[in-house]
């Protein structure tokens, strides 16, 4: 008797290497100004691997005397109390040990038995190779700086200004899906100049006013995924059995997020531990990332990129017609954003009796952004909208009471609707989540000086996780709906 499963051998891992080396140096130019310089330099390295059988199709025959009841074993007791009466709860599952003690699966060698090859190897395997992949990334960076601390006009004048310079490497290798793993490489490079001015001035006493203007980037992540394969590799991923037909292809050319930013904010310190202050802030976003999906034709595929594919992969199960939703990480234009926040905090110390140990914990965001889009994986054309992942309006409440040996809180927040990515799935012009508001609360209690009972309470308000796909307008149907309910932890903490 020949069991049906099929005995995949799949050991994967990464490998990763992290150096850096940095120096700085600091002059004393005079009692009020420092003279600042450095360089930086990292090197990051990450090494994904994959082996596997030769044919995991192929598997031994049982011994003689042996039955599947020495491969198997029974779970019983699923789903106890959870799933209504005369529903299955127990079925037969193949015991994992006693296959690996039988057929001896974790050898890595050819037991000489038919079927019994379980050498493993890795890019030699045109199954494996997708697992193998190597990314690598080496920044350079130097920077001059000024920093002074002065009076101007009789107040506390501070701030620094300087520049950093960059230069950035990035080298991709890795083997596309395709006809039985096509090795692609890819090789980036670019520099960067990000001038920066930071200056704070007192014009009274405790009160502040600040602005800040810079250059600023940052590097696509090297950690982001699409497909399971790293988004910077630049490799073909593709799932042409249907009845899904996906597929990605990375990009190693991808320039990194750069923005010029302008802050200004007024603080006001207006008695101990207490603050009012509000912020007004500007990014004109150059550069942008964003991950496009999009439908196209096998034919439209390759024309993307042509050394990714093998002569004649589609064939049998698809064709040149067949329709696969991309997915691919590609640069626009980007596009302002600009808001404000108001932030207040504050102990009411002034309150006569207990009520001196209650505060608050106040603020309030307001973003508006026009962020360019592409619409296809080409960037031929464009569409405008909010940023994805920001709210346009967003709060958060805290009232806290602390004294020696009670502690309390319970904080507030609520976020305004927000998009998650453009173009949708499926045709859709946006992917979105619904507005939420949270409530949690937390208390502790010192029974003793080494004992204390705590208490916590998440989402009182029993907030769902609700997504949508729509039109970005009247349409929003729902695509995903998460109730996990609310959930309270009781604990005890003793010290000794």
């Amino acid at each position: 008797m020949v069991p049906r499963s099929e005995i995949r051998i799949r050991p994967n891992g990464v490998d990763t290497v992290f150096e850096s080396a940095q120096a700085d140096f600091a002059y004393d130019a005079s009692d009020w100004l420092t003279i600042k310089a450095g360089i930086n330099w990292k090197s990051y390295t990450s090494d994904s691997y994959e082996f596997r059988r030769a044919d995991e199709t192929v598997v031994p025959v049982l011994p003689a005397g042996t039955t599947m009841a020495d491969i198997t074993n029974v779970l019983t007791g699923f789903g106890a109390d959870l799933i209504p009466g005369g529903t299955a709860s127990s079925w037969v599952r193949p015991n994992l040990g006693a296959l690996a003690s039988l057929f001896n699966i974790y050898c890595n060698c050819d037991t000489g038995v038919p079927g019994g090859d379980f050498r493993l190897t890795s890019i030699t395997n045109g199954n494996a190779r997708g697992g193998n992949r190597s990314i690598t990334e080496d920044d350079l960076a130097v920077y001059l700086q000024a920093d002074w601390d002065t009076d101007l006009f009789g107040r506390p004048f501070r701030g620094n200004v300087g520049v950093r310079q960059v230069s950035t490497t990035l080298n991709a290798s890795g083997y596309s899906s395709t006809g039985g793993g096509t090795l692609v490489t890819g090789e980036n490079q670019y520099d960067n100049t990000l001038p920066s001015l930071n200056i704070s001035y007192e014009p009274i006493d405790d009160l502040i006013v600040r602005f800040g203007a810079a250059t600023v980037m940052a590097r696509p992540q090297i950690g982001n995924t699409l497909a399971g394969t790293n988004y910077l590799v630049p490799t073909t991923s593709l799932a042409a059995t249907g009845p899904n037909y996906t597929a990605s292809i990375g990009n190693v050319k991808l320039e990194p997020f750069q923005a010029n930013t302008y802050d200004f904010s007024i603080e006001w310190y207006f008695a101990r531990e207490s603050l009012l202050s509000f912020a007004y802030f500007y990014k004109d976003i150059d550069t942008y990332i964003q991950i496009v999906r999009q439908d196209l034709a096998y034919s439209d595929l390759t024309a993307l990129n042509p050394s990714a594919f093998a002569p004649g992969f589609c064939t049998g199960t698809c064709s040149s017609s067949t329709i696969f939703q991309l997915t691919a990480a590609v640069n626009t234009e980007g596009g302002p954003l600009k808001g404000f926040e108001i932030s207040y905090q504050q102990p009411f110390t002034f309150l006569p009796g207990p009520l001196e140990n209650l505060g608050v914990q106040l603020n309030y965001t307001h973003v508006e952004s026009e962020i360019d889009y592409c619409n296809n994986a080409l960037c031929t054309t464009f569409v405008t909208a909010d940023l994805i992942n920001l709210s346009p309006e967003s709060w958060n409440a805290t009232v806290y009471y602390e004294d020696d040996t009670f502690s309390a809180r319970v904080s507030g927040a609520f976020r305004d609707s927000y998009i998650q990515n453009v173009p949708g799935r499926n045709g859709n012009n946006v992917e979105g989540k619904m507005e939420t508001f949270n409530l949690d609360a937390s208390a502790s209690y010192n029974l003793t000086d080494e004992l204390v009972l705590t208490l916590e309470a998440l989402n009182l308000t029993d907030e769902e996780n609700h997504q949508y796909v729509g039109d970005g307008a009247d349409r929003q149907s729902t695509s995903v709906y998460h109730h996990t309910g609310r959930q309270f932890y009781f604990g005890a903490r003793y010290r000794f």
